[in-house]
């Protein structure tokens, strides 16, 4: 007998059915839908198409963390201690917060979080790196130059729009013990 598996967590009518999980297939538009979108698989119940869709689910799921990975390393954020081991939720949230956050707009750079003109944190200058982000998607880019403050709204192309972003200067936060002040 023939099921449909998820392939990647499905919410359906008000329950999450997870990877490996069999989903209702009682509405064909929605079949259709998730097979369309490569969320759901038929398998045997030898489990087969089963076992190589969860292969290939975390196969692209991999390379999607690592391509994640690139990206924030090439902002300047660190994302691993000395020791090659996550630094951490809070750490990772900081570090964003520094370089995406309002204190880090060039209007607020020199007053410090109080605004009474208190120490600022050490910053190092630096720019995006343009061929990554001509992969973002547009939405991305907009919402990254958004929160940097960057005009992009005469961009017609992801191409443009990475283009403006990379021209742009970004300040993150050199606070963290291991940083040597080298620049990329």
């Amino acid at each position: 007998m023939k099921k449909l598996i998820a392939r990647r967590p499905i919410q359906y009518m008000g329950r999450t059915y997870k990877c490996g999980e069999a989903v209702p297939t009682e509405t064909p538009q929605m079949v259709e839908a998730w097979l369309r979108a490569d969320s759901a698989v038929w398998t045997d119940t030898d489990m087969e198409g089963f076992v190589s869709a969860v292969v290939q689910e975390a196969a692209r799921r991999s390379k999607v963390n690592d391509l994640a990975a690139e990206v924030i390393r090439s902002m300047g954020v660190d994302i691993e201690d000395g020791a090659g081991e996550f630094v951490g939720v809070s750490s990772l949230t900081e570090q964003l917060r520094a370089l995406f956050g309002p204190d880090s707009r060039p209007d607020t750079a020199g007053e410090g979080k109080t605004g009474q003109g208190g120490e600022a944190p050490a910053r190092r200058t630096g720019r995006l790196d343009v061929e990554d982000l001509e992969k973002w998607k547009k939405a991305d880019l907009e919402k990254l130059a958004e929160d940097m403050g960057v005009d992009i709204s005469n961009a017609r192309t992801n191409a443009e729009r990475a283009a403006i972003l990379a021209a742009a200067e970004v300040q993150v936060s050199t606070d963290s013990p291991d940083d040597t002040g080298g620049g990329q």
